[in-house]
């Protein structure tokens, strides 16, 4: 049901986790054996496909893809989207200006610096909240 929501949508391992993964699994072992090879390269063409649809949805004039985080630094990933994206190009955030290690860093910098200035900083679409909210706390040292 994930695949089908529209953007903004945003998950994690409390979807996708090894959970997720085995039950998968467990109903197509009984079809065949597969190796950790075969899983891995399915999972990969899985979210090169994923996100080559939803840009191709959502952002169908876009000429480029920017990759960030870990996925920036998987090379068969990579390859993927750049395949599945023709005629779009597809970098790395580095490219950009910003190292992709160091994306969520700079995306809590950002958060922290929305909060300090009392700025809302949430999606609402994407997190279900009646409206634009504040993020975040501040528990100053003693």
């Amino acid at each position: 049901a994930w695949f089908g929501k529209p953007p903004p949508k945003s998950t994690g391992r409390d979807l996708f986790n090894a959970g997720w993964l085995e039950a998968r699994l467990d109903a197509t072992r009984a079809r065949a054996r597969l190796c950790p090879e075969d899983i891995q390269a399915t999972l990969a063409e899985l979210t090169a496909r994923t996100v080559a649809d939803a840009f191709r949805a959502h952002l169908a004039k876009a000429a480029e893809l920017i990759v960030c985080g870990g996925g920036a630094r998987n090379g068969d990933l990579m390859e993927r989207l750049t395949h599945a994206l023709v005629p779009a190009r597809v970098v790395a955030s580095d490219e950009r200006g910003l190292p992709a290690d160091q994306v969520e860093a700079a995306a809590f910098a950002w958060l922290a610096r929305a909060f300090v200035h009392r700025l809302a900083a949430n999606v609402p679409a994407a997190t279900g909240a009646a409206g634009p909210r504040v993020l975040g706390a501040l528990y100053p040292a003693r």
